[in-house]
């Protein structure tokens, strides 16, 4: 292992910390991974029974909705990892390597569990034929905010990987407070977007959503974890505008209360709600109601108005 003469810490860290979050994300994330696997499995069979009899229903293919959780489990083994690696960087605080590898990863975790997030909002409002409350056209609304993401993602870990170069650490941290200045920049709008989203629905629910109340929790879950994200970035981004020597980066707890805390904490709310709520619920629900819909069209008349996606229509298996 490379050595350097940079003092890496402002502080002497603590191991204790470190391995508590380490076991507590490689928990949630084996933990997440048995519920989506389920879970998934149970719909499947589910909504094949639903759709026996239909060829063409508002619905997505299994893979594609359990897909939209699959950057949340990466955040979560990112997490693990980043956490070990502080292990590892706190008791050699002189060794480079585990210091860049726990700075990039514990840096990056928060924008995959945004991505899904994004994804899981836009597979609800699609499902509950709700595409026009939301401030942008449902087909660009997800991936707008992915590719937010991914941009804040890459700019977030190539700054970082940049900060463990003297000659151009300086540099790096500038990228990394652009990277969290366009995920705030992002989660802004993307929490204003959920509020107007509810704002219209008060004002014109459509059939679907007057009869399907399982999104109101996945929602508010949604909500309180962007809220989570853009907390925990916006003392990020204060962090590295205040430079190696601010009083953020010279104390350590800010990085468990700010950072470790509120990411472990949406961690775990998503694997609470869960078993109680899930976008494989919402799925059934939203079916349900079309399928009510083919016998009552006076009860459920917008279910027309909507055109239906082909990478949405689900043929009877």
């Amino acid at each position: 292992m490379r050595k350097d003469d940079v003092e890496l810490y402002q502080y002497t860290p603590e191991t204790g910390p470190s391995i508590l979050f380490t076991i507590l994300f490689g928990l949630a994330g084996i933990t997440f991974v048995f519920l989506l696997v389920h879970y998934s499995i149970k719909s499947k069979s589910k909504v094949a029974s639903l759709v026996s009899s239909q060829s063409t229903l508002r619905c997505y293919d299994m893979l594609k909705l359990a897909g939209a959780y699959i950057p949340f489990i990466f955040g979560c083994f990112v997490e693990f990892v980043g956490f070990a690696f502080r292990c590892e960087s706190s008791r050699y605080t002189t060794m480079l390597s585990p210091y860049i590898i726990q700075t990039i990863f514990l840096l990056v975790s928060p924008t995959l569990y945004a991505a899904s997030i994004y994804m899981i909002f836009g597979r609800m409002a699609t499902l509950l034929f709700a595409e026009k409350l939301m401030i942008m056209p449902a087909k660009f609304n997800t991936a707008i905010f992915v590719i937010g993401d991914i941009g804040s993602l890459l700019l977030q870990a190539a700054g970082g990987a940049m900060m463990s170069d003297k000659s151009i650490a300086s540099s790096g941290s500038h990228l990394v407070t652009i990277g969290l200045f366009i995920q705030i920049a992002f989660f802004g709008v993307f929490i204003l977007n959920e509020f107007l989203f509810l704002f219209r629905i008060n004002r014109k629910p459509t059939s679907v959503l007057m009869r399907c109340g399982s999104w109101k929790s996945l929602n508010v879950v949604l909500l309180v974890n962007s809220f989570l994200i853009l907390i925990r970035s916006i003392v990020r981004a204060v962090e590295f505008l205040q430079d190696y020597d601010g009083e953020i980066a010279s104390h350590e707890w800010f990085l468990y209360v700010f950072d470790a805390l509120p990411m472990f904490l949406l961690v775990l709310s998503f694997n609470v709600a869960f078993p109680l709520n899930n976008i494989f619920r919402i799925q059934e629900e939203s079916i349900q109601m079309q399928l009510f819909a083919r016998y009552d069209d006076d009860v459920y008349p917008d279910i027309d108005e909507i055109s239906i996606e082909p990478d949405l229509v689900s043929k009877s298996e």
